[in-house]
């Protein structure tokens, strides 16, 4: 093989892992979403933090 074949498989090597590339990025990024969407509690305070902090919030108000 000489080096001009050799470049024109190196050339179409590169694009395929580039295509590659793009397709797990974007595979990844619908991935992230699905467990951001399933997994809502890990990202929101729960109820009961949530009226806890309200609470506090209320106390302090009413002491000043």
């Amino acid at each position: 093989m000489n080096l001009k074949e050799k470049l024109q498989q190196l050339a179409q090597e590169r694009q395929s892992l580039q295509v590659a590339m793009i397709e797990i990025t974007g595979a990844m990024k619908i991935l992230e979403q699905q467990i951001l969407e399933a997994e809502p509690e890990l990202n929101q305070p729960s109820d009961t933090e949530a009226l806890t902090q309200e609470s506090k919030e209320e106390s302090s108000k009413s002491k000043a």
